[in-house]
């Protein structure tokens, strides 16, 4: 049997993968979370891979997951608002338009050593958005400051044109990737301890 350690402490991303039956314990990684890279695939994977190091020493076995998603629109990465005038920018430069979400996934075997870096990428198409409907969405969302780009499983998802890729990706844990990757690592469903 296998444990496996999320290097979060992101109730929703630990909720989703208890849901899919990837169970494990969550530590929240102590890094500063900047990367040098300009690539926005191999900055998701910088920072997931960052996020893996500073824990690492910490797990004596099994495996570690770990995450990080961007949203980009355009060129551009769209971080969490730092206040609602931001979160209405982003979701009014969403509207009649699309962005992409990457998540970088880090996960390492602690006891053979195995180590993958990957990504998995999502597009979300958006309808023309009214402003009535973008004031509503401003005013009702109560998680708005707490995501990047938007909330796509409550209001924004009235919005949403047709999404090409996973949906579990946009919120941040890309499990069809991850148990992929398990299953390079030998590792399945069965082999992962119950918490």
């Amino acid at each position: 049997m296998i444990k496996i350690t999320l290097a979060s402490s992101s109730h929703a991303k630990s909720a989703i993968l208890n849901r899919v039956h990837l169970y494990h314990e969550c530590l929240k990684p102590i890094c500063e979370e900047i990367s040098n890279e300009q690539d926005p695939y191999k900055y998701v994977m910088d920072i997931a891979k960052q996020k893996l190091e500073s824990i690492e020493d910490l797990i004596k076995e099994g495996l570690i997951i770990s995450l990080d998603c961007i949203v980009l629109l355009g060129n551009q990465i769209v971080t969490k608002p730092h206040n609602i005038e931001e979160a209405e920018t982003n979701i009014r430069k969403c509207s009649n338009n699309f962005s992409k979400i990457i998540t970088g996934i880090a996960i390492k075997n602690i006891d053979t050593k195995q180590t993958f870096y990957d990504y998995q990428e999502s597009t979300v198409y958006f309808k023309p958005i009214s402003k009535e409907d973008i004031a509503y969405y401003i005013a009702e969302e109560k998680d708005i400051l707490n995501v990047s780009g938007y909330v796509i499983e409550n209001i924004a998802s009235n919005f949403i044109k047709k999404i090409d890729g996973s949906f579990y990706n946009i919120l941040g844990v890309p499990v069809e990737k991850i148990y992929e990757i398990l299953n390079k690592m030998n590792i399945h469903l069965k082999d992962i301890v119950k918490r």
